[in-house]
């Protein structure tokens, strides 16, 4: 009996044995099944807390960038995790991967394009529509068609050029002038036309005086506002040209004319949706003159200064070639000035008194586009364009900014903004890429605005 007994014990231990071994075999594989839906459930959590991370960032764009610019966009500065760990703690996750955050893209100059064509299409197409320089071009035009610009070039090209410039910037008065001809002219028959001539010196001098500027006529003045009106000519071609890219090249001009601060800003000057620069950078700068010339702030106004009293000079003397009355002036104080010129000459130099009408019509509107300058740099309006007395186009500060940016290659206008936004801004991405680790293995995620794509 005792070895029955044995051998049954023997016949149970080895049952156990070999359950035991069943039992671990299968407790291994139960935990490594476990172990498998943990980690795939914890990767899937990280996958959902990476997209809803993205979303979070990507919906925390900047809303005065927005506003303001129609930019999609953020900075790396405030872009933050929280959102990702939270999504791991609602799953009952402990946070055990470290989040990487990139910039996937950066805005550039083919996004801002894309943002400006965007802009426009929401805020109506009538924005940015080519009727500002109709009137420019029809001046041009018109001082063309009379032969002003002409005639005003034989008279720069002329010896009566240096007597008249004199005349009127010298310290001799008219009437002393007159003396200088001799026996040539009777002064008490021309008491009117030396009063005439006296008082173009006199508003000369009370506009430089008044306005603190050195400002010198002379032919060289001429050959610098040909350059302006030269480089303005585009404008014409453009204003005939109805193509998309044209029509594109106008709302870029318009973004960035009105988009921008300024140095004179007009009363009540603020964006296109009305925000007061100052609450974008908080002090007084030049970026649309920057924008349209590329040089620093005092130099772009200088340079941009220049060219708007040149406009000034063509407008003003187109509306004073107009006037039946001072043209028929100009004329008898040019057949004046031409015996004048005569008689101290010594009979060398004899020039037609209609050039030098044509003359004294560029220095009186120089006179004028002083004080016309005066008054556009303080945010009054500046006629361009008269027809019959009625001011058919009038340009403030801004609308010569409009100008200039359609006579400015695309290209620098959207690199140059770009870079004013980037210092207002920061770095700005339109894209993010986000990657966590877990055990060896890397989750990622990237997405960036539909606009951009």
């Amino acid at each position: 009996m005792k070895r029955v007994d044995k051998l049954l014990r023997n016949r149970k231990g080895a049952s156990s044995l070999f359950l035991a071994v069943i039992m671990a075999a299968l407790i291994l594989v139960e935990c490594t099944f476990v172990t498998f839906v943990w980690n795939l459930d914890y990767a899937l959590s990280v996958n959902t807390a990476l997209k809803t991370q993205i979303e979070t960032i990507l919906a925390d764009y900047n809303r005065q960038l927005f506003d303001v610019y129609g930019i999609y966009a953020f900075t790396l500065d405030d872009v933050d995790d929280e959102c990702f760990y939270k999504a791991l703690e609602i799953n009952g996750l402990a946070p055990e991967s470290e989040l990487g955050v990139a910039g996937l893209s950066e805005l550039t100059a083919d996004d801002l394009k894309k943002v400006i064509s965007s802009y426009y299409n929401y805020r109506g197409p009538g924005i940015a529509l080519k009727g500002l320089i109709e009137g420019y071009s029809a001046m041009i035009l018109e001082l063309d068609e009379q032969g002003i610009f002409k005639n005003v070039g034989q008279f720069m090209q002329s010896p009566a050029a240096d007597y008249v410039s004199k005349m009127i910037k010298g310290a001799d008065s008219a009437e002393e002038w007159v003396k200088k001809a001799g026996d040539t002219l009777n002064i008490e028959e021309l008491v009117e036309q030396i009063a005439d001539i006296d008082s173009i010196r006199k508003d000369y001098r009370d506009a430089t005086r008044d306005l603190e500027l050195d400002i010198d006529i002379d032919v060289a003045d001429w050959d610098g506002f040909l350059e302006s009106i030269a480089s303005l000519e585009s404008t014409l071609d453009l204003f005939s040209d109805s193509t998309p890219d044209a029509m594109r090249k106008f709302q870029t001009a318009h973004y960035c004319a009105y988009n921008f601060d300024c140095w004179y800003r007009p009363d009540g000057d603020g964006s296109i949706n009305g925000t007061d620069f100052d609450s974008i950078h908080g002090s007084h700068e030049a970026d649309c003159e920057y924008i349209i010339t590329g040089l620093d702030r005092y130099q772009s106004v200088i340079k941009l200064g220049f060219i708007v009293k040149d406009i000034l000079i063509a407008a003003n003397m187109l509306k004073d070639y107009a006037d039946e009355k001072f043209r028929n002036t100009m004329e008898v104080l040019g057949e004046m000035i031409s015996a004048i010129i005569l008689a101290v000459s010594e009979g060398t130099v004899k020039i037609d008194p209609k050039i030098i009408a044509f003359g004294l019509t560029f220095y009186c509107a120089v006179v004028q586009s002083i004080k016309d300058y005066w008054y556009v740099i303080h945010g009054d309006r500046a006629v361009i364009f008269e027809y019959d007395g009625t001011k058919m186009v009038t340009f403030s500060y801004r609308e010569f900014l409009y100008l200039f940016c359609l006579c400015t290659p695309e290209e620098d206008l959207l690199e140059r903004s770009l870079e004013i936004l980037t210092r207002d801004y920061g770095t700005l991405y339109t894209g993010i890429s986000l990657e966590a680790d877990f055990r060896g293995s890397v989750y990622s995620s990237e997405r960036s605005y539909q606009l951009y794509e």
